[in-house]
């Protein structure tokens, strides 16, 4: 679980580097790379599998992250958009990033349901459970490290 801290490090790194306005394209794909290797470490290190379950397992899984690596895009365009119009966001931005926030977290559980599905079609129930429960702890350690290093909206000035 030592591996877990590392995850968050790399945010850290990258959102004081996002709030910065040349923010390189690049930089983001070199810490995506980054996060994506060592979450697969991760999994790898705390999901035991013969070599027959690694067999059907880790392309399922290439297949999932790949999805993933899609809404993490997603994701990074919803808070460029939110930073761009922190000092003013008027209703009808702040509306549609909520809207677009909610359908992320609804396409990110969809995303997980399906790839579960498929896993639990070819593999013993503790080796997906299992899955499960490290793949949550990973987006939740991601999720936490992101909400920490994102300002709260502004609030309105009292007039």
């Amino acid at each position: 679980m030592k591996k877990l801290i590392f995850i968050p490090m790399l945010l850290f790194i990258a959102s004081g580097f996002a709030q910065i306005k040349s923010f390189e394209s690049e930089y983001v794909e070199m810490l995506k790379k980054d996060i994506q290797a060592e979450s697969r470490n991760i999994v790898a290190d705390n999901l035991t599998l013969t070599e027959e379950q690694a067999e059907i397992f880790w392309p399922i899984y290439d297949e999932y992250d790949a999805a993933y690596d899609k809404m993490v895009d997603e994701r990074v365009e919803v808070i460029k958009e939110y930073m761009m119009n922190y000092y003013g966001m008027d209703n009808e931005t702040g509306k549609e990033l909520i809207s677009k926030s909610i359908a992320l977290k609804e396409k990110a559980v969809d995303l997980q349901k399906e790839y579960i599905n498929k896993m639990m079609e070819v593999l013993p129930i503790s080796v997906v459970g299992r899955f499960f429960q490290i793949d949550n702890r990973i987006a939740a350690i991601i999720d936490i490290t992101r909400m920490a290093n994102l300002p709260l909206l502004r609030e309105e000035e009292q007039k």
